[in-house]
């Protein structure tokens, strides 16, 4: 199965930029940002930009990036792959770290999308602030996170009253305008 139709090995993207899924707005961008992702024995590593909406990360690679493992990711040729879509409903594990030696860094994990070549292995993954950022990414994301998290139990809460027969003041779907 070739990544160019996997959804979080290669998001849509135009001119360098994610393009926004229907309602969607990206609220923050950042450059300098080294990325490594893994999922059992395929891994994924770039230079290039992360882009922020309340949905989701989408990191963008620089064509010139890569340093040789950009176009092993799923088998892939360097060309197929050059952005990585990190959806909020899904993270877990997610910490910045504050090395001695080395960058600023967010680390989780998250689960394959439906149709992902990752054959279910979660994936492991890090985002390097390589020339700094960190203090205005850092509340908005987690921002953000704590935001999706929020209508995700809310949703949840609203399904298991409607099951139980009872009314729902909780939200069912999610826009962002």
């Amino acid at each position: 199965r070739p990544s160019s139709c996997t959804p979080m090995e290669n998001p849509h993207t135009s001119g360098g930029q994610p393009v926004p899924m229907a309602g969607e707005m990206f609220v923050l961008s950042r450059r300098g940002l080294a990325f490594t992702a893994s999922s059992g024995s395929r891994k994924f590593q770039a230079g290039g930009q992360l882009f922020l909406s309340p949905l989701r990360i989408v990191f963008v690679a620089e064509e010139s990036s890569g340093s040789g493992l950009l176009g092993t990711l799923f088998g892939a040729s360097k060309a197929n792959v050059l952005a990585f879509d990190l959806p909020l409903a899904t993270l877990e594990r997610e910490s910045f770290n504050q090395p001695i030696f080395g960058a600023n860094n967010l680390t989780g994990v998250s689960p394959p999308l439906p149709g992902s070549a990752c054959d279910g292995a979660d994936i492991h993954w890090c985002l390097s602030f390589q020339d700094g950022g960190v203090g205005t990414f850092l509340p908005i994301f987690f921002g953000l996170l704590a935001e999706m998290r929020s209508r995700l139990e809310a949703e949840r809460s609203g399904a298991a009253g409607a099951a139980a027969g009872g009314a729902t003041e909780g939200p069912t779907a999610f826009a962002v305008a």
